[in-house]
């Protein structure tokens, strides 16, 4: 592959990730909810056109405008094909000297197309799940195996509910404007999981040769602080979700060596963290704790703050960090929270104490298909001495793994026991 060639997909791969669900969000808008299978099929056209033509000509100085040109004028086309609607030669625009810049003026937050379409595809007629698989594919840019990874599902499960997701927001008739005030209240705590998600696929990517999607956190940054700026939004739980999130990134230089290796939080060297970001994450997380509102994201933010205060792992706070794991459980259930709970568990409490609580999850069978289950399984048998058994599980977890970075990683623990 040529260096054009190179630079038009790195081009096209970034519009796909920063734009893609800006352009859908504004045909849908422009053309209706009947119409949301059809915008997705010409915007992913018109970014395989570019990838055709692009290399073997000049970049247009607009790349998203082009292709938003290109798949507005298909949207006419087909619909006119269809017969669904009369349109003349004055519908087809010409965006080549549009801004789609990626900052957006705070004063127009609810103007945001993408944020307004988030709101929408949050519609109360749909379930929860469908709500958050609708959003993260078609405005986030997730892919269906991405998806499956996010909500620990089967690709097939997931598919077969995007499916019926696009139905039920067509059936629903949703108006693509934004609803009332008390309304985007309502939706918004489905937003906020949206957006978290969003944050974590991009700060530690289900698949691909990456450790971290830059393009995913500062989306998923962008669209939090959207919120924060709009009155309705600006609550304890963005606040504490903005915080979350700075306190993550502060970290995420040291994960990898310069050979391209990951390295573990307790090998990390702390001296990279980025102080500045955390200092930002500590002042939304004040911010977060102005009212006497506690939500997941205060409780998750809490963890990270404590992890990015220690000086060294073994000077971390564990005893904390353990309870603060155990209001989650408690307040917050799932088996992926039962299970992160162990690795603190085994600090304070030993490895043989957090064994016993991991079978516990093992015959629950929820997370028989999760690779991180028999990670933290290889690691709990490894530090309790036990190379063998935890090669064994180390070996369950590997094929599980689909980002290559991290599968290198468990193979070289693999490698590693297998000499002891």
């Amino acid at each position: 592959m040529n260096s054009s060639s190179t630079s038009s997909k790195t081009i096209v791969d970034n519009l796909f990730r920063n734009e893609y669900g800006k352009m859908v969000s504004l045909l849908v808008s422009k053309y209706g909810a009947p119409h949301l299978t059809l915008a997705e099929d010409v915007v992913q056209d018109a970014m395989y056109k570019a990838m055709q033509i692009w290399p073997y000509g000049e970049v247009p100085s607009n790349p998203a405008g082009w292709i938003y040109r290109v798949a507005n004028n298909q949207m006419i086309d087909q619909l006119r094909r269809m017969n669904k609607q009369e349109y003349t030669e004055d519908s087809i625009i010409d965006l080549q000297e549009s801004s789609f810049e990626a900052d957006i003026n705070p004063d127009d937050v609810l103007k945001d197309e993408l944020l307004k379409m988030l709101f929408v595809c949050c519609h109360p007629q749909l379930n929860i799940e469908y709500q958050i698989i609708l959003a993260l594919k078609v405005l986030c840019g997730l892919g269906i195996r991405e998806i499956s990874a996010c909500l620990l599902k089967s690709e097939a499960a997931v598919a077969k509910s995007y499916t019926r997701a696009r139905h039920k927001l067509i059936e629903a008739n949703a108006d693509f404007e934004l609803p009332p005030t008390d309304e985007l209240k309502d939706r918004l705590s489905v937003v906020l999981k949206v957006i978290y998600l969003l944050f974590n696929e991009g700060y530690k990517p289900s698949h691909g040769k990456k450790i971290l999607n830059v393009d995913l956190c500062i989306e998923a940054l962008r669209l939090n602080r959207l919120l924060l700026e709009a009155d309705f939004g600006n609550l304890p739980e963005t606040n504490a979700l903005e915080a979350l999130m700075y306190f993550h990134l502060a970290r995420s230089k040291s994960r990898m060596s310069e050979g391209g290796f990951i390295i573990s939080l307790e090998d990390q060297d702390r001296s990279t963290w980025d102080q500045e970001l955390i200092r930002t994450g500590h002042y939304f997380l004040n911010r977060a704790v102005e009212e006497p509102v506690y939500s997941e994201y205060h409780i998750q933010a809490a963890i990270s703050s404590l992890h990015c205060a220690a000086k060294s792992f073994k000077e971390t706070n564990w005893k904390e960090i353990l309870s603060l794991y155990d209001a989650m459980v408690l307040r917050y259930p799932s088996a992926v929270a039962q299970l992160n709970r162990l690795v603190p568990l085994a600090q304070v409490e030993g490895y043989d104490i957090a064994m016993r609580e991991l079978k516990k999850i093992e015959k629950t069978g929820f997370l028989s298909n999760y690779y991180l289950l028999y990670i933290i399984k290889g690691h709990l048998l490894e530090k309790s001495k036990k190379p063998k058994q935890a090669r064994e599980a180390y070996c369950a977890g590997v094929d599980l793994v689909e980002n290559e970075k991290e599968r290198e990683y468990i193979a070289q623990k693999i490698e590693a026991l297998t000499k002891k």
